[in-house]
């Protein structure tokens, strides 16, 4: 009776009980709470847990809408719907490949990785798993008693790294840093990240920590702390992670710093000060006490925009909304100079380009194929920002070979806007595969995606392959010496679009093509300028010199005779068993396949040829296989205030 009664009440939502055959999703395991599916014929699939707190559900991965409601586009108008796994509902055996996954050559346990988010995900494999390997040598002790600048450093030697500060790393800045003689702040932290370029640990393990006991002091105790020197320190942090303490407190997350620096700015006002300046400006004649106010003005408009083109550079790619905006005051300020004469000011010129192709990828990616929107009109959208980015690609691309200023920063401005444009079209393939829903397995996707008729999955493939060796030749291009300082983010670039030219080498080598060109020579050239431009164990440069060996490896290694099947680990989770077929489901590929060889092919070929590699080959006892990749996986799931 009480079962029945039950059974009525879902009934009555709408719902039907997750079949007990079926675990817990990933979530609701990890946190021991109740999974249940109250509507198994949304695409994608996710437990209602997931869907309240809008959490990534592994049932995404494991389980189809029921029948009755999905539907495939066709191809044309004519062509039959295909007869396969979506209507005899046929439960696909848990070892058959993901052909078309761009990075199912990274690890065959996805559950970790949110791939929806590639910055984010490339930022998870880099940091923590590595640590202890970057450990080379044991960890100073840290002295009793409490730690001030003062006691760490003399005078002199603190003027040193002041200095080095200003010489590597101020230019990235396009603001004046606002050292105060009442308070240290700023200086521990400028003396902090250039003290990487010192040999001597404990006086770097001793100023992250003094750095780390600062701001947490602030971020408890905002208020009284807002201030511009507490702003900059903040952002200077988000972008750089000091170095020299144990690798594992090496994991912050600069989304947060960037954040809480935007938070204070807001509350300073320093979002209305080029509004002010142009008032200001307006007044005509102004007087010495107007210059003054006008010059300090303008000094926090530089920083606001600073601050919003480090948000959006943090957050890009990584699922986070960033919280500030530029106004159109904001882009006057730092808009592109009609001439090239003794007036311009190249910093704003950097901070105007920059703040351009930031709101166009923050345009793009916001344009999103939900449920019932033309597929035409989004197509017009994401072309209309891909259009726009040439415009300012046009612009910055002569700009580190034809001035004679700040040439290597003008080349990461390059670098910037290749992966705006990688990111743009990566999320625009994501939307469109996750569109399509479910293929039969083995079948091309792209004839069911045509906006227009036109075969954009090829045409957009392509743009990305271009975007990503661009964006890696812009790299070796910039001065080796300079490198170094670069902020840890341009370096997860890096690393996204190494690994994305790997994943299309693999997936064409899947499909029975080949990937012409010299992207083995440019990804070897790439790790080893990495490898020599690190100047710490666990800088962002070592890291992702690793992490790309590591992929570069599993490519290398793409022949070798498979390991038996006995010597992997027997699967345990949801994403290695296949879905009970008696309760109407299937196992299928994922809604986050992006691409398959067609779409970087010269020609499209139509459909894929069968798959007939065993999967084991790819986790072959190569340097960097599967052990490199199941501990990377497994460790990535214990980094702080990961999901």
């Amino acid at each position: 009776m009480k079962r029945s009664r039950e059974n009525k009440d879902d009934s009555a939502r709408g719902g039907t009980k997750k079949p007990k055959s079926i675990q817990a999703c990933t979530s609701c395991r990890k946190h021991k709470t109740r999974c249940e599916i109250l509507d198994p014929s949304k695409s994608p699939v996710r437990c209602h847990r997931c869907q309240v707190l809008t959490l990534q559900c592994s049932y995404e991965e494991t389980i189809l809408p029921t029948a009755s409601t999905s539907k495939l586009p066709t191809p044309t108008e004519n062509a039959e719907v295909p007869k396969g796994p979506l209507n005899a509902m046929v439960a696909y055996p848990s070892t058959l490949p993901p052909t078309d996954r761009i990075w199912s050559f990274v690890a065959e346990d996805h559950t970790g990785i949110d791939w929806s988010a590639p910055m984010l995900a490339i930022q998870q494999l880099s940091k923590l798993p590595f640590a202890h390997i970057l450990q080379t040598e044991p960890a100073p002790v840290l002295p009793p008693g409490e730690l001030s600048l003062p006691i760490i450093l003399s005078d002199e030697q603190k003027r040193h790294l002041l200095d080095l500060f200003d010489e590597r790393y101020t230019p990235w800045l396009n603001f004046k840093p606002s050292r105060s003689t009442s308070s240290s702040l700023l200086d521990i932290v400028c003396c902090a990240i250039a003290s990487r370029h010192l040999d001597n640990a404990l006086v770097k393990l001793q100023l992250q920590k003094l750095t780390e006991d600062s701001i947490a002091k602030m971020i408890f105790n905002p208020r009284p702390s807002e201030s511009v020197e507490a702003i900059q320190a903040l952002l200077i942090l988000s972008l750089w992670t000091p170095l020299g303490g144990p690798p594992e407190n090496e994991g912050r997350d600069g989304r947060l710093l960037i954040a809480s620096a935007v938070s204070m700015a807001m509350n300073l006002r320093l979002n209305q000060a080029s509004l002010k300046a142009n008032t200001l400006k307006k007044r005509g004649r102004l007087s010495v006490e107007d210059t003054e106010a006008l010059e300090e003005m303008v000094e926090n408009a530089r920083l606001w925009i600073a601050l919003t083109n480090t948000e959006s550079l943090l957050c890009t790619g990584t699922g986070r909304v960033p919280l500030s905006r530029r106004s159109p005051e904001d882009l006057a300020l730092v808009e592109y100079p009609k001439e090239f004469d003794q007036q311009v000011n190249y910093g704003d010129l950097r901070l105007g380009l920059t703040a351009s192709h930031f709101d166009l990828v923050e345009e793009g990616v916001s344009n999103r194929l939900l449920p019932g929107k033309d597929v035409d009109g989004w197509y017009d959208g994401i072309m209309i920002v891909l259009e726009k980015m040439k415009r300012v690609k046009r612009l910055m691309m002569p700009l580190p070979y034809v001035l004679d200023h700040d040439q290597f920063y003008f080349h990461i401005l390059n670098v910037y806007q290749d992966m705006a444009r990688l990111l743009v079209l990566y999320h625009a393939l994501y939307d469109a595969r996750v569109s399509v829903g479910h293929v039969p397995f083995g079948e091309s996707w792209h004839p069911y995606f045509k906006p227009h008729g036109t075969e954009a999955v090829g045409e957009w493939g392509r743009d990305m392959v271009l975007a990503t060796e661009s964006l890696l030749v812009n790299f070796l291009a910039a001065d080796a010496n300079l490198l170094a300082s670069c902020p840890d983010i341009v370096f997860t670039m890096v690393a996204l679009a190494a690994g994305h030219l790997v994943g299309v080498k693999f997936l064409m080598f899947r499909g029975g093509s080949h990937l012409l060109g010299s992207s083995d020579l440019l990804l070897a050239r790439i790790v080893a300028l990495l490898t020599s431009v690190s100047c710490a164990p666990g800088h962002a440069p070592q890291r992702t010199a690793f992490l790309i060996k590591g992929m570069v490896a599993k490519w290398e290694g793409r022949f070798k005779k498979p390991a038996p099947i006995a010597s992997y680990p027997t699967p345990t989770s949801d994403h290695d068993r296949p879905a009970d077929n008696s309760a109407g489901m299937s196992r299928t590929p994922s809604n986050a396949d992006l691409v398959d060889p067609s779409a970087f092919a010269a020609i499209q070929p139509g459909t894929l040829p069968p798959f007939d590699i065993d999967l084991n080959m790819f986790m072959d006892a190569t340097p960097f296989d599967a052990d490199f990749w199941n501990d990377l996986a497994q460790q990535t799931r214990l980094l702080p205030g990961y999901e």
